[in-house]
């Protein structure tokens, strides 16, 4: 984090949230790194990165859940959230290409993202932080649910 709050004022992060350990991580290093001020926007992806999307679900349940879910993050978030201007996105599209999107669309200076341990499978198919290393033309960040952050791009 830079020590020039103008350079802090202007920071927006883009922040990956899926329910998930590793995801409570990230938004939590995203508010301490846009602290005192600084753009908050949270993403909810509701479709999978690799697989077509729930038949148990259309699109407007998956986007009622994903709201839902923002809900719930809301009411239990930390109270330094109140200081940055947030903003929250639930978007039908795998994570990857939604991160993408809302950080070129908000001229975000970072994607922050859960960083979990996969499978060797999963590896190979590839997973959100590989997706984001390739195409993301800003420093994504992957941050572990014990809060070790790590600059992935």
């Amino acid at each position: 984090m830079s020590g020039d709050s103008q350079d802090t004022a202007a920071q927006c992060l883009v922040v990956g949230y899926d329910r998930g350990e590793s995801s409570r991580a990230a938004l939590a290093w995203a508010t301490a790194e846009l602290q005192p001020k600084g753009k908050l926007v949270i993403v909810y992806a509701c479709r999978p990165l690799h697989a077509p999307p729930s038949p148990l679900a259309g699109s407007h349940g998956r986007s009622r859940l994903g709201h839902t879910t923002i809900d719930e993050l809301m009411l239990e978030s930390d109270p330094r959230m109140l200081d940055l201007d947030i903003a929250t996105e639930v978007v039908d599209q795998d994570p990857a290409s939604a991160l993408l999107d809302a950080a070129k669309r908000h001229d975000a200076h970072k994607i922050v993202v859960g960083l979990d341990e996969h499978s060797r499978l999963h590896q190979a198919i590839g997973t959100v932080i590989t997706a984001l290393r390739k195409s993301s033309q800003v420093p994504v960040v992957g941050v572990s649910a014990d809060g070790t952050s790590l600059e992935v791009k």
